[in-house]
């Protein structure tokens, strides 16, 4: 949902991508261990006073990814400040995960501290591009950006991005919704793979949501949990032919550290 209160800026309406890269050659590959993927909207800027505790909410996140924990291979955060990415990276890194951030605003004393706020994704594993997908239609009170990393996965190359789509009626939303599932539709007749994960702000099979069900991507919670209040609005979709999700899971809400609860899914490939 929304982390701050509305400022108006001038909608930015470009598609910022990393130079286009040549298909990668699908291929059959020896069965790998589980993929572990978690999405979570940390509310990084807004749930910033007590009950909230800003170190308990970096350390709930680590622990998802250390091998004493949940052991994920990749994380998909939402509403983060930059210095709570920068913090979560340094503690990942020594377990051979990379990232990319992505900002949406910068410089404004009461988001952040000043500090940029945004969306990330780490994997587990080497990074060979990144991408920042501009979704944003016009009419919104912060752009709609997208980071993405481009890694490998069962020996095919593919895409992940963290979703962060507006918080409206789906006037703004869908719009956005289609120019994503667009440009994965893109990356996959280059026949390159994709996971898309994060906060879509958007009940499932409405018009901001249907297009990724539409377009051939595969959800890991069909059950439906709320992970917003009595909502779901937070996903996990892959367009990935060698992947097939064996469960996931909403954990409950941590009232230290989120407004979300967390979204966890473990897929085969």
């Amino acid at each position: 949902m929304r982390c701050h209160r509305p400022r108006t800026l001038r909608a930015a309406l470009l598609l910022l991508l990393a130079p286009a890269l040549p298909a990668a050659p699908a291929h059959a590959a020896a069965a790998g261990p589980p993929l572990r993927v978690v999405t979570y909207n940390i509310c990084g800027n807004m749930c910033a006073a007590a009950p909230y505790d800003d170190a308990r909410r970096l350390d709930s996140v680590v622990a998802q990814a250390s091998a004493t924990g949940w052991n994920a291979d990749r994380l998909f955060l939402q509403e983060v400040c930059e210095p709570q990415y920068d913090e979560i990276l340094a503690r990942l890194a020594p377990l051979g995960f990379q990232g990319h951030y992505g900002a949406t605003l910068s410089g404004l004393p009461e988001v952040c501290g000043g500090h940029p706020y945004g969306n990330a994704v780490l994997v587990r594993g080497a990074v060979s591009a990144t991408a920042d997908l501009d979704l944003t239609v016009g009419g919104e009170s912060e752009p709609i950006r997208v980071p993405c990393v481009r890694t490998v996965l069962s020996g095919t190359a593919d895409w992940s991005c963290s979703v962060h789509l507006y918080w409206d009626d789906g006037t703004r939303a869908a719009p956005e919704a289609r120019r994503l599932a667009a440009q994965a539709g893109a990356w996959r007749d280059q026949g390159l793979s994709v996971l898309l994960a994060g906060d879509f702000n958007h009940s499932p099979r409405t018009a901001t949501t249907e297009p990724f069900y539409s377009g051939g991507f595969v959800e890991a919670d069909g059950a439906n949990t709320p992970t917003f209040g009595e909502k779901k609005i937070d996903y996990v979709f892959s367009g990935h032919p060698d992947l097939t999700w064996r469960q996931a899971e909403v954990l409950p809400l941590d009232p230290a550290v989120s407004d979300h609860r967390m979204l966890r899914a473990v897929g085969d490939r």
